[in-house]
This record gives structure tokens, sequence and C-alpha cells, in this order.
């Protein structure tokens, strides 16, 4: 009887069971949805552009992918700052918290140190911040029927000298250009005095040019040769053109309006000889009798012959 009454207690709860399972089997119980769950999240929105002491750092919040920045609150390293933006005085690892309303999201952004641009170097124009490479100089004397003309200037005699730091395209179209005409005193033995074997100063003359990719950015007003005491050689006297020698000297030229100013730096090698460079111009504006597109017939003189200062 026992036995009877164990085996229909067994058979009954695995018929509820079943019931239960079956009924069930698949569904979702009535009521209501279980809310939405809140992602929270924040981080820095400018990595890119700012990675340096002294940068802007940018910072965003979202709130199940919609932008809450507004209404967010940042503190960083422990204190509250307004808005969304921080520019940072300190290296290293900076912690951010996020708040808004009951929600609260962290993290991390790095403030590096910034390196150093590195000191441009070689043969090159300065010019707007920027460095443009130059490679030939070239200078040219004025001379008229085989001799260097002689100018008085307050009493010390002076010849023209066309200066000129050129880079070239294959076309030998100019790239970039550092041209300006100078007067150079004659050394005290009346021999002709190259640019850099003299004692100076020059006294800059109208027309020069600063030329930046082909471009004429500016008339130069007025010039500031610096030799160096080595790395500076030159003919001797009565050397027949054309010259050659080495250079190593800077030169800073101005114009008249804000911001015209560039600065030649050179160390090296330089050509040269004598041209009629004023046939055909005064000397207020002695660009005219000067081409400065055909330095290639400038710079491949093959006429040799000695030049007398003019008396």
């Amino acid at each position: 009887m026992k036995i009877n009454k164990l085996l229909f207690f067994l058979l009954a709860v695995f018929s509820l069971n079943s019931c239960v399972e079956y009924v069930n089997n698949g569904t979702m119980p009535d009521g209501p949805e279980p809310p939405e769950q809140q992602k929270y999240t924040a981080e820095q929105a400018n990595p890119d552009e700012a990675k340096y002491i002294g940068d802007v750092f940018e910072f965003k919040a979202m709130l199940n992918g919609v932008d809450v920045t507004a209404t967010t609150k940042f503190r960083i390293n422990g204190t509250n700052i307004t808005g969304k933006t921080y520019t940072p005085a300190k290296l290293g690892d900076h912690s951010v918290i996020a708040t808004m309303d009951n929600l609260t999201a962290t993290f991390k952004f790095k403030v590096l140190e910034k390196e150093e641009e590195p000191e441009p170097t070689g043969n090159r124009i300065e010019y707007g911040g920027k460095s443009y490479p130059v490679s030939e100089v070239l200078w040219l004397v004025h001379a008229e029927a085989g001799k260097v003309v002689a100018y008085n200037r307050s009493g010390v005699t002076c010849t023209v000298w066309a200066m000129m730091a050129v880079e070239l395209d294959a076309n030998d179209e100019i790239v970039n250009q550092f041209l300006t005409f100078a007067y150079v005193p004659i050394k005290t033995n009346g021999k002709l005095a190259f640019p850099n074997n003299t004692g100076g100063p020059f006294e800059h003359l109208p027309g020069g040019l600063v030329t930046i990719n082909g471009n004429d950015v500016f008339d130069t007003t007025n010039v500031t040769y610096t030799f160096a005491g080595t790395g500076n050689t030159a003919p001797a006297d009565d050397v027949p053109t054309p010259w050659s020698g080495t250079a190593n000297f800077t030169g800073l030229a101005t114009g008249a309006n804000s911001g015209n100013s560039a600065e030649l730096f050179w160390n090296g090698a330089w050509t040269g000889g004598g041209r009629d460079l004023m046939s055909k111009a005064k000397m207020g504006n002695i660009m005219n009798g000067f081409d400065a597109k055909q330095i290639k017939n400038f710079k491949n003189l093959k006429s040799t012959q000695v030049l007398k200062i003019s008396k």
C-alpha cells in the first residue's frame, strides 16, 4: 500500500512539472520590459591634434551613442574644469572623471614633451619661418669694354657686384633666389676686391630680389653680409675670368614692407666674372640691365680676360 502511494506521488509531481514546462516553453512572462542598460563613456575628443604641453585638449561624453558632452562635468586630476577643454601645463598622465546625473566615466590622457624642431642646416634661404635650398652662388662685377667700372663713394673707390644665390630647376629656371647688388671697396693696393676678401662694409643698391618657389616675394631695400673667419678664398690679383673660390657667409635682406625679410646661409664654392650689368640701366634701377633668369649664361663664362679697374 505504501509503495502504491509513493508511485502516485511521483507521478503527480512529474505531471505537474510537465504542464508548467509545456505552458511556458519559449514564451516570456507578461509584464513591463526590463529597462535599457545605460552605457555612459567619456574620452579625449582630439587625440591627433592635442598631445603636448600648451595644446588644448578637448573631451566628449556619450550615453548609449548619444553625445551628452554639453550636460557632462569634467574633473581633471581632482579639479573641476569649466566646459570641455583643458590646457595642461605638466607632463605625464592626467586622470579625468566625467559625471552626468548619477552616471560616471573615467579615463586618462598623456601629455608629451614637444620635441624641438631641428635647426636647419646647409645652403639655404630662410623666409617666413621655413628653409628653401640654394645650390649655386654667382658673383658678377660691373665691367665695360674689359674694364671694371669704379665708383667713388664718399671718398672710397668701390666696384658694383651682383651677388646671387640660386636654386634652378631642370630647365634652368629659378626656383629660389637671393639676389642683391652692392658696392664693394677695392683693395688698398688698388686691385679688385672680391666680396669675400674685403673689409667692407657693403653699400646696398636698389634692385635686389628674393624669389621663393618661383615667386618673387619682395624687392630688397637693404642687405647686410657677414663673412666667417674661415672658408673664404678668392683668386689672386689679375687672375683672368671666369673666377672661382669658396665663401662662408650669411646675408640678411629686408624689403620696404613688414615681413619683408630673408636670410641667406652659404658655405661652399662660388663662381663669377665681369658683365655689363648697367648698359641699359640707371643706378636707381639696376635690374633693368640684369636679367636674373639668364644665370646659366653667366655661370658658363668661357672667355678669359684680365679685368682692370677703370680710372
